[in-house]
């Protein structure tokens, strides 16, 4: 087994975990929106826009889905739909992410793993990896964080990977 899949297998199981967690957590959030985009439609607030006023709630709506994709997703879909394109939309980000650790590992040439460490933290993990390359030895930090923002950006998973030398 070449050393990037060494890698990838070590990170597997952690990667199984996180990936169940952060569609878990995505499912929640689009139920939470859509329960607020709800509220907000049966509030005073949203009576009081008038004719005039539609681009104003309308803002206001994608604001409280976290995006005019959001709104359309979560305005015209039964929970059914809803949890079928968050999966979707959480598969790929999960590919995505381990499409870019996979180039990372090949661009640096990885030949051997002299060591790792894998350790959990509050919103993901920390791997730690000292490597052999064809061009010496090398580190790589591969780190996930929750970013996002209350009503404008869903809270997601975000992978950093850093080569060092």
């Amino acid at each position: 087994m070449n050393a990037q899949k060494e890698i990838i297998k070590s990170l597997d199981k952690v990667f199984t975990e996180l990936d169940v967690d952060y569609t878990s957590r995505q499912q929640k959030w689009a139920k939470e929106r859509k329960q607020a985009l709800i509220d907000f439609k049966k509030s005073d607030e949203y009576k009081k826009y008038t004719y005039g006023d539609a681009w104003a709630k309308y803002e206001k709506m994608w604001a409280i889905c976290g995006g005019k994709t959001w709104f359309a997703v979560l305005n015209g879909n039964n929970d059914v739909g809803i949890e079928k394109f968050v999966e979707k939309n959480c598969n790929a980000v999960i590919t995505k992410r381990n499409a870019s650790i996979a180039k990372k590992l090949e661009k640096a040439e990885v030949t051997e793993v002299v060591e790792n460490t894998i350790s959990k933290t509050s919103d993901g993990f920390h791997g730690f990896f000292k490597v052999q390359t064809n061009k010496g030895p090398k580190q790589i930090e591969i780190e996930t964080i929750l970013v996002g923002g209350y009503n404008i950006q869903c809270l997601h998973v975000r992978t950093l990977v850093k080569v060092r030398k």
